[in-house]
């Protein structure tokens, strides 16, 4: 059976290579794909079989608030409707709030709070970490403070993490809860982006990996599960990207990829085969 389905993507970002790709599969197998971002006219909810949210982050960091307005539009609007959607929200689309959940419930997560307080009883810390609550997973936007500034600094959409020392930063790709392939950036991801390489996971950090996938409880759709890395070789969760993770396929290789997106596909048709 062949669908009508719209990926959720934004054609002005760099990484809109990676839904390209994602596209032009679904199409090889005989779909009708559009690519539409999330501010498309409500009208055209009713003609397709699924709504597939890719990478909509902004191409321009002014326009985030505009996203804000129309993600929140299409989210209210969507859910109260019978099409089936794919990391629409998840867990991060909710904002990051889950990160101070999971580390007061003692998983192993980077020290996380939104209390001023708390953050101060962090042991042996002299720098903090300020992120936006509602960061929609990207880094852009975070600073570095000093502990004597924190009380200047600190808003109260914002998340205050220690700066720690680490080894790297490293991220899970999943389809649904299937691990798929390992990137690790050294030393870390942002600011620098350097090329990431792929790597296997020892058994413990695979069992972190997927504990966390499954925390998520994500059943369909791509995620990923970002780590920091110590140097005991030891995972601290980063985030669960849950909503619309930018998943790497431009940088695996033309046989990996296809298997990714395979394993995608069929994860995706098996959603729509199954009744409501």
């Amino acid at each position: 059976m062949n669908y009508k389905i719209l990926i959720l993507s934004n054609k002005d970002n760099e990484e809109f290579i990676e839904d390209f790709y994602i596209a032009e599969s679904f199409r090889k197998d005989g779909n009708k794909v559009s690519i539409l971002w999330v501010d498309y006219d409500e009208h055209l909810d009713e003609q397709f079989d699924i709504v597939i949210r890719r990478n909509t982050w902004v191409d321009d960091v002014s326009k985030t608030a505009y996203l804000k307005i129309y993600n929140s539009k299409l989210i209210d609007r969507l859910k109260k409707k019978k099409i089936k959607t794919v990391n629409l929200i998840g867990l991060d689309g909710k904002g990051k709030g889950y990160l101070c959940q999971l580390y007061q419930r003692g998983e192993k997560v980077i020290p996380t709070t939104n209390n001023i307080q708390e953050a101060k009883s962090f042991k042996n810390i002299s720098e903090y970490i300020l992120k936006d609550i509602n960061s929609f997973g990207s880094g852009i936007g975070q600073k570095v403070v000093k502990k004597e500034d924190l009380e200047k600094e600190f808003k109260k959409d914002y998340l205050i993490q220690p700066k720690i020392d680490f080894q790297s930063e490293v991220q899970c790709y999943f389809v649904a809860n299937r691990l798929m392939y390992v990137f690790e950036y050294i030393p870390s991801k942002y600011p620098n982006y350097p090329k990431p390489r792929l790597i296997s996971l020892t058994k413990s950090q695979e069992a972190i990996a997927y504990h966390f996938a499954n925390l998520s409880n994500l059943k369909v759709g791509f995620q990923r599960i970002d780590f920091l890395k110590l140097h005991d070789e030891s995972f601290l969760l980063l985030e669960i990207e849950d909503n619309s993770p930018h998943m790497n396929l431009e940088k695996l290789d033309y046989e990996l990829r296809n298997q990714v997106l395979n394993s995608y596909k069929e994860n995706i048709y098996q959603f729509l085969e199954k009744v409501k």
